[in-house]
């Protein structure tokens, strides 16, 4: 501020163009800026540097929706950048923004059911269920994990509606012949299930093998595809 010196210290316009103080004090420092020229110029700035970083933090944020489906209630998450997590083992909305704080920590969690992707994916795993859709048409985003299991679950991505791979077709088809467990471990931390395909990754024998949601999961999305004759191989 200039001129001469005011009873409104900066942290108080901080927190009167944030809506923080209390209503006395509030019109208190609104009749000060009505009067105090210096001082409404830095409010306005202050005011301006809070919606670019409100505008900044909402363009990094992960946004995340809920909705019924045959597994129960089902959680999507995206990021600017994609599809980051799919999820129905959850006990409730707040445990599910609290995994999302832990997936990608320091990024703003907005609960938005408006979201283009996420009504997409809603959109698209209704369609899944139902038998009309064999494919999905949806960013993924898988930036935060390792870069070996980003090319496990990228190569999972090319597996087809109703074929099925094992574990170690699955490792030589990213030139780690001999790395099946470390596949099956990639497989197991799969953030974005069913649209990143790790039912469709069996044994060697055609036995199932495990699933993270829980093997009974995986069977019921290989019957979605057709795949009656591997449900009791296991």
């Amino acid at each position: 501020m200039s001129g001469q010196p005011c009873w409104v210290s900066e942290e108080g316009l901080v927190a009167f163009v944030a809506g923080e103080l209390e209503p006395e004090a509030e019109v208190a420092v609104a009749r000060h800026l009505a009067e105090c020229d210096a001082c409404r110029e830095e409010a306005v700035q202050f005011r301006l540097l809070g919606a670019a970083m409100a505008e900044e933090a909402g363009a990094e944020a992960v946004r995340w929706h809920a909705f019924s489906s045959p597994f129960g209630r089902m959680y999507v998450a995206a990021t600017p950048g994609g599809l980051v997590r799919v999820s129905w083992q959850q006990p409730g909305d707040d445990a599910f923004e609290a995994e999302l704080h832990d997936l990608l920590p320091g990024r703003p969690v907005l609960h938005d059911p408006t979201d283009e992707v996420l009504l997409e994916t809603e959109r698209q795993l209704t369609q899944y269920f139902a038998g009309e859709r064999e494919s999905f048409d949806l960013p993924v985003d898988l930036e935060t994990l390792p870069t070996f299991s980003r090319r496990v679950l990228e190569a999972l991505r090319e597996v087809e509606f109703g074929k099925v791979v094992a574990y170690s077709d699955l490792a030589r088809r990213i030139g780690r012949p001999r790395a099946s467990r470390a596949v099956g471990n990639a497989l197991g931390r799969n953030p974005v299930a069913i649209v990143v395909p790790c039912h469709r990754v069996v044994r060697q024998d055609g036995s199932l093998g495990g699933y993270g949601g829980g093997v009974e999961y995986k069977e019921r999305l290989l019957a979605v595809e057709g795949r009656q004759d591997l449900l009791r191989a296991g």
